[in-house]
């Protein structure tokens, strides 16, 4: 796959031009600036881009990008996509796709702001959607685009840290979750309406994702979660009423995954460390959850070994 490591970038000004790739045209040089980060979730790849006025070229036709789609969501400004004679514009709020990831031209004639996520045709073919074209755009209403596009804000904001390769496997949740939302969108578009039981499976999983990643903050709540998803504390609550499990609960037992696997390491920290690494408030609060789905304390847990459900 033609993706870098997971990344961020800077470039300002014609020293800028020089440090970043030598197929993008700005309409100052002087002032050009660039800032970005890149993601990659197993095989499926987040971009966050704000750039200057500037013109976006292929920089190369790798074949491998003909098997690959990307969505840009247009946060700020406006972006346009041409190629081959075929030139679409997006302003702040719209959502169009392209093949590849730097296959087509790409312009933002004001100061912008984009969103992408770029996955493998297949990707979307086992989810019952094939891309026609080189490019195009959705003309469906925010009841799709607004949870996805909440989805992939919330979840940069979550791994906005210091950069670190991932570590997801190619069936990881980030990126099925990413896959689902992605392939909503053209079967939305196409005139597909998915059932509410679909929809309500389709909010838990994107739930199941950010709990995955976000249970070892604190501060991190249900109602929290229910923000991120753009959707009411009710709603949310709905979606997991099939698995007895509520989104608190949720939220501890990913927390309590989270404290075994630093107890039962060959070098455990202090159990206060383990409490807090892991979300808990406290020592108590571990104690008392360990004790309601394990039967044992902290202290009993045996390093190397973990323990078994009551």
């Amino acid at each position: 796959m033609g993706f870098t490591e997971t990344s961020a970038w800077s470039w300002q000004g014609v020293d800028g031009l020089r440090s970043g790739p030598n197929n993008i045209v700005p309409e100052d040089a002087q002032t050009y600036r660039s800032e970005g980060r890149r993601w990659n979730f197993a095989d499926v790849a987040v971009s966050d881009v704000a750039q200057t006025p500037a013109r976006v070229t292929p920089s190369s036709d790798e074949p491998e990008q003909h098997d690959y789609i990307s969505v840009v969501f247009v946060r700020n400004g406006r972006y346009d996509l041409f190629d081959r004679g075929e030139r679409l514009h997006f302003d702040s709020g719209e959502v169009g796709f392209m093949r590849g990831w730097n296959a087509v031209t790409g312009e933002n004639p004001v100061l912008s702001r984009v969103a992408m996520v770029t996955l493998h045709r297949e990707r979307l073919a086992n989810q019952g959607v094939q891309v026609r074209g080189q490019l195009g755009g959705f003309r469906i209403g925010a009841r799709l685009r607004g949870p996805s596009l909440s989805f992939v804000l919330a979840l940069m904001h979550e791994v906005n840290a210091p950069v670190t390769a991932s570590t997801e496997t190619a069936e990881s949740p980030t990126s099925t979750v990413l896959t689902q939302l992605m392939a909503g969108l053209f079967l939305e578009d196409a005139g597909y309406r998915m059932d509410s039981a679909l929809l309500t499976s389709g909010l838990k999983a994107r739930a199941d994702a950010l709990i995955a990643r976000q249970a070892s903050d604190p501060l991190f709540t249900p109602q929290q979660l229910a923000n991120q998803l753009n959707v009411s504390l009710r709603h949310l609550q709905r979606s997991f009423s099939a698995t007895r499990v509520g989104p608190a609960e949720a939220i501890r037992l990913r927390r309590l995954e989270i404290a075994l696997r630093a107890l039962t390491s060959a070098t455990p920290h202090s159990v206060g460390t383990i409490a807090l690494q892991s979300g808990f408030s406290s020592v108590k609060e571990l104690r008392f959850a360990l004790r309601a789905n394990y039967g044992v304390t902290p202290r009993e847990v045996v390093p190397g070994i973990l323990p078994q459900p009551k």
